[in-house]
Order: structure tokens, then C-alpha cells, then sequence
């Protein structure tokens, strides 16, 4: 059975992103992780942080990892903006501000 419900695309900086974390077997299965439940649930995967724009967030506490994707509305289509391991709220507001930005320039 086939649980692909969405399809990702990736951003250029989560790519860079991914491409690094491969060098870490942990990072690197978390994310894995992440992104297949992404594929398989969409939106419900995360919480969402921005109703007008659609973006939401998904947490892990350990280690600590945020990770920001965007729905696309009316298709199936999820973007995949970036990651990070957990900040500051300052570092954190910064982050979502910076996607807020890029989603609202699309």
C-alpha cells in the first residue's frame, strides 16, 4: 500500500540543508522520518504557525529539530522550506519570518 498523499517539493536551502545532514546518521533518519509522515499526512504532519500563508512546523525534541513546509492550496503539493536544530525564539521568529517573506513573494 502506497502512502504518498503529497507530494514535496524542496526548497534550494533545505536541499543544501539535506545534502549536509547526511554526514550525520541521526540527523539524517529524523529527517527521513519527518518527511515521509510529511508525504503520507500533509498538513496534519505539523502545527500550523501561519493560517493566512499556510506554513506549518514540525517539532522534535530530541535532538531538538524544527522543521517549516508550506501547503499548497487547492493541489497536493507540500514545499519544504528548511530546518533547524532548536534556538533561541529569537533565532526561531527569525527563521519564520525569513519563509513568511518567501512565501509571501511567491
Amino acid at each position: 500500500m502506497n502512502n504518498k498523499n503529497y507530494q514535496l517539493i524542496f526548497d534550494k536551502v533545505i536541499l543544501k540543508q539535506l545534502k549536509k545532514a547526511g554526514k550525520n546518521q541521526q540527523v539524517k533518519n529524523i529527517l527521513s522520518k519527518i518527511l515521509d509522515k510529511i508525504e503520507e499526512l500533509g498538513p496534519r504532519a505539523g502545527n500550523l504557525i501561519d493560517s493566512r500563508l499556510l506554513i506549518y512546523e514540525v517539532k522534535i525534541m530530541r535532538p531538538p529539530i524544527r522543521l517549516y513546509y508550506k501547503l499548497k492550496k487547492n493541489s497536493n503539493q507540500i514545499y519544504v522550506f528548511e530546518y533547524e536544530m532548536k534556538k533561541s525564539k529569537e533565532k526561531q521568529q527569525e527563521t519564520i519570518d525569513k519563509i513568511r517573506k518567501k512565501v509571501s513573494e511567491t
